[in-house]
């Protein structure tokens, strides 16, 4: 019995081995043949064809590269889920990969990219010439560039495609065309992407020197360049060069344009800032780059009057629909020249009020409508196609954020992560390619980035994208099958691009809204298609009431090849947490960020796969987190909630998460603080610590560690720990000299700070609450080289005066006086805080400064002034530099002055042109909704007060005109 046992065992390891070898046989194929396919795809790609043809052609060379990917996640599964016959699969991905390079064969692609761009070049020029004929506004920008022309050798116009950057170039050029008092000649080329050097030169030889007596396709190159060079030298040309793509196309030509001292200028469009700003003459000095606004209100409304003529309406301005319709018209289109001209000639056969009325109750839909019927779109496009292969995906990601919204870029990053979007450089790290590869996308105009200037982790809070630029976004999307939004929002009528079912290939990522969504709404999502989805994400409002999950997603284990899960503000108390998540094995990213969730489950722990886990739920909701997390051994990023329970109180153990690079909320007392020592390739962490010496102790000689050459960064919050002992005031001063520290918060008892040369000098932010210190703080602050926020709260200080020496703080942004009950007395030298932008004091009842000691007031963005000394508020009424003209003009400035319960906002649309008197209005808004308008002089234009001010505007008069004169 024992041997035919043995011998069975034996049997079975001969099978078990020739099978592992099997299946290591078919990774390296399978390996090689997704390498050559991702290298196809790119190069068929980079032919920037938008044809049907090309893009099915793509999906399917798609769906066989994610094919190969989910074999290969099958092959590291664990045994009971690797697929019985490996050799079957290989012989299918390679019948699929050998049909389409014959489909390849057949049909070519040779010519697609002579289409695609003769396409994009046609819809250019048709609306290059409707935005030259129907051109408004923009006087002030014409007269500044004008004026630059004049001083710099260089002016460059960038912006977003659509602006009208060509219509701007385009009258600056008919203007010196019949001006020939400033410059002798004047040429205008076109350099496009894939230009034609050689047809550049020509050109501009042509128009130069339109008397020339011989040919230019006669001459070479060199003698060619030569010519052209010359003939700037000499005479005072003006040179336009519209649609510079890149800096590799400025190389190729600028040899062809003088580099020491002529009388000649060079004027150059683009959608490309980092163009704009390297496009120099280096020997010649000045340059101007200009960023092309969009159009006013005003002046979009005039394009509306200029484009719209009723029949039955001879006065436009006395019919207050099609007024409000212009108004909304422009705001839809987002003061797009390019968007307003396509809609209102996609809607040329509407001659009747009537008509427009009809179109007013859906004007947003017929507004959409017409960006992808009239070419918008089309125009847009080739932003994208201009994008470096690795940008396209990451692209087209932001499409599925919800419309309007403004998008937290660390979550775009940990999602392009999760996707293998990335490219792995050796001297960066992941989070600093992806901030790159969004700062590139800003660069093209393609989205609008926030910085965030009090984080420490990452340069942008936020990002935006526009209106036009998320319907390319959704266009493209639905063209390549890359991403579907469903959105209910506006309940069982889905947006446009949800209509059509999910069939195979239709897409392979799924963003759903499920704001208004019902029990018996249809669905667009059937069983057998759900194999392929590769991402989930779902959003809802946080006080949605009600939520009813779909039927059809009440089990996800049927998406068997999921990566992503987001779930984005759900109530799992109210609805149940969907079933089989702990069976979506090849997971790697799950996050439940702002949700309510009471558990999360312990099937967790068989996500071997996961590299992200965000359990930042609801605050002030309580989640309890199972010890499952050191099962997780791929996890690289971990955000904890600010508080959870675990089962039966046991902490959590992170004990051989080798990998992990970032822990945020790490507390101490719900997880084992020993643990830390062994993640040797953490690069971020935060910390919450409850005021024990050994867990500072223990945190301390971890944050002195080396991580794999990567510089640790760490944000530690310590609370109720009180220095009355030489032992712990030994443990804080050790913390405060560790070179990883960048964000430090204590609360308790401190008194003295230590010297400045034993204070890290990365440290970027100070929290100091209830530290009772008795000298003057700034003395040793103000010299830390990277202190970008310093908050001082509830008696941190004690003393009665305090001074911000000359050239002190340098980076200091942001400054909290709070609960100071001591301080009478705070001196800011000239020259000190040059950056100071925010600046709260509040309950600082015994300070007193004089009007001549707020003059530094004036540069600040933000200052919020409450329970103060009489004596000081008004003081800081007086101040008529509370928003003087130096922050007022700096362009997106936004100025902000709250004194007790009013606050008096300046902000860039509640200001208005009057070109009557020349007067420029301003509207206060109050807090409590009330608001008053001012004309420069400080009056209130016609008495007018809107809210329920009363008495209080007579009271805040002064202040109110004294800032309004400033403003101005």
């Amino acid at each position: 019995m024992a041997e035919a046992a043995i011998e069975m065992i034996g049997a079975a390891c001969v099978k078990r081995i020739s099978y592992y070898s099997r299946v290591e046989e078919q990774r390296e194929y399978l390996i090689r043949e997704m390498t050559m396919l991702k290298a196809f795809q790119r190069d068929v790609e980079e032919k920037h064809d938008s044809s049907k043809r090309m893009n099915n052609f793509l999906k399917n060379v798609t769906d066989i590269i994610y094919r190969i990917e989910d074999v290969l996640a099958d092959f590291d599964s664990p045994p009971r889920l690797m697929p019985p016959s490996p050799r079957d699969i290989t012989v299918e991905i390679r019948n699929k990969v050998e049909y389409l390079i014959r489909i390849h064969r057949t049909f070519g692609f040779s010519d697609v990219s002579t289409t695609s761009s003769e396409n994009q070049i046609a819809a250019r020029e048709i609306f290059g010439d409707q935005t030259v004929e129907h051109f408004v506004g923009r006087a002030d920008e014409m007269d500044i560039l004008r004026s630059y022309i004049h001083q710099c050798r260089v002016v460059s116009i960038y912006g977003m495609a659509g602006l009208g950057k060509t219509a701007l170039a385009q009258k600056l050029y008919q203007h010196h065309l019949l001006d020939h008092h400033q410059f002798d000649a004047v040429a205008w080329v076109y350099v496009s992407h894939k230009f034609s050097r050689r047809k550049v030169l020509e050109d501009l030889y042509e128009q130069l020197n339109p008397n020339h007596d011989s040919s230019s396709s006669k001459m070479r190159d060199a003698e060619l360049i030569d010519r052209v060079r010359e003939i700037q030298q000499n005479l005072r040309c003006l040179v336009f060069l519209d649609d510079v793509c890149s800096r590799e196309d400025w190389d190729t030509i600028r040899d062809a344009f003088p580099s020491g001292e002529t009388p000649s200028k060079i004027l150059i469009t683009t959608r490309v800032r980092s163009v704009a700003e390297f496009v120099q003459m280096k020997a010649s000095g000045k340059r101007y780059v200009h960023k092309l606004r969009c159009l006013t209100e005003d002046e979009g409304c005039q394009l509306f009057r200029k484009m719209v003529r009723l029949t039955d309406v001879p006065d436009f301005e006395a019919n207050e629909i099609l007024v409000q319709m212009a108004k909304e018209t422009v705001n839809l289109c987002e003061g797009s020249p390019v968007a307003i001209i396509g809609f209102l000639q996609f809607m040329a056969t509407k001659n009747t009020l009537e008509e427009w009325m009809i179109v007013h109750r859906r004007l947003e839909s017929f507004i959409r409508k017409s960006h992808e019927f009239r070419g918008t779109l089309q125009l847009l496009s080739s932003s994208y196609y201009n994008l470096p292969h690795q940008l396209r995906s990451c692209f087209l990601y932001l499409g599925h954020f919800q419309e309007h919204s403004r998008i937290e870029s660390e979550k775009l990053y940990l999602l392009w992560e999760a996707e293998g979007l990335i490219d792995d450089r050796r001297e960066q790290t992941l989070r600093e390619v992806a901030e790159g590869y969004l700062v590139d996308l800003a660069d093209r105009s393609m989205v609008e980035v926030h910085e965030d200037e009090m984080s420490v982790s990452t340069r942008f809070k936020s990002f935006q994208l526009s209106k036009l630029m998320r319907d390319l976004c959704l266009l493209k999307n639905k063209e390549l099958g890359f991403f579907k939004v469903v959105d209910f929002e506006r309940g069982p009528q889905l947006v446009p691009d949800s209509l059509s079912s999910l069939s195979r290939n239709e897409a392979y990522r799924l963003a759903i809204n499920l704001d208004k969504y019902e029990d018996g709404y249809d669905f667009p999502l059937e069983d057998n298609e759900k194999e392929h989805i590769r991402s989930l994400l779902f959003s809802t409002k946080e006080n949605h009431q009600g939520l009813v999950w779909p039927r059809k997603l009440h089990r996800l284990s049927d998406f068997r090849y999921l990566r992503i899960l987001d779930f984005n503000g759900f109530d799992f108390q109210v609805t149940n947490l969907p079933q089989g998540i702990g069976k979506l094995v090849h997971l790697r990213y799950l996050s439940f960020r702002g949700c309510i969730l009471p558990e999360l489950p312990s099937s967790i722990g068989n996500l071997t796969c996961l590299i992200i886990l965000d359990l930042r739920v609801r605050p002030l909701s309580k989640i309890t987190i199972p010890d499952v997390m050191w099962k997780l051994k791929k996890l690289k990023h971990l955000y904890f909630p600010l508080s959870f329970l675990t089962r039966y109180a046991r902490k959590l153990r992170l004990k051989g998460l080798v990998e992990l690079e970032t822990l945020i909320n790490f507390n101490p007392g719900m997880m084992n603080v020993n643990d830390l020592s062994q993640l040797l390739k953490l690069q971020y962490m935060s910390l919450n610590i409850g005021g024990s010496v050994e867990d500072i102790a223990c945190v301390t000689k971890r944050m002195n560690m080396d991580s794999h050459g990567q510089r640790l960064r760490t944000c530690i919050k310590i609370s109720n720990f009180d220095c009355y002992t030489e032992e712990k005031h030994s443990v804080i001063r050790s913390l405060l000299a560790s070179q990883s520290l960048i964000i430090f918060s204590l609360e308790g008892h401190f008194r003295r700070l230590p010297v400045f040369d034993d204070i890290s000098q990365n440290i970027a932010r100070i929290e100091l609450i209830g530290s009772e210190l008795i000298d003057n703080p700034m003395r040793t602050l103000e010299k830390l080289p990277n202190l970008r926020v310093l908050v001082l709260n509830d008696d941190a200080f004690i003393g009665k005066e305090m001074v911000c020496s000359a050239a002190g703080f340098v980076e200091l942004k942001h400054l909290e006086l709070l609960n100071l009950q001591k301080l009478e007395k705070w001196t800011v030298e000239e020259g000190a805080m040059p950056k100071l932008s925010t600046l709260a004091i509040q309950s600082c009842g015994k300070l007193i400064m004089l009007t001549e000691e707020l003059q530094f007031v004036g540069r600040l963005r933000q200052m919020i002034v409450s329970r103060v000394h009489e004596e000081l508020k008004a003081n800081l009424g007086e101040v008529h530099v509370l928003m003087n003209e130096s922050t007022s003009k700096v362009q997106n400035a936004r100025p902000n002055i709250s004194i007790d319960d009013v606050d008096l906002e300046h902000d860039k649309t509640n200001c208005w042109y009057n070109s009557e008197n020349d007067a420029i209005f301003v509207l206060f808004v109050f807090a409590d909704n009330g608001g008053v308008i001012v004309n420069p002089k400080g009056e209130m234009k016609d008495s007018a007060i809107t809210g329920p001010i009363g008495k209080k505007c007579t009271d805040l008069w002064p202040r109110i005109a004294s800032a309004a004169n400033a403003i101005v």
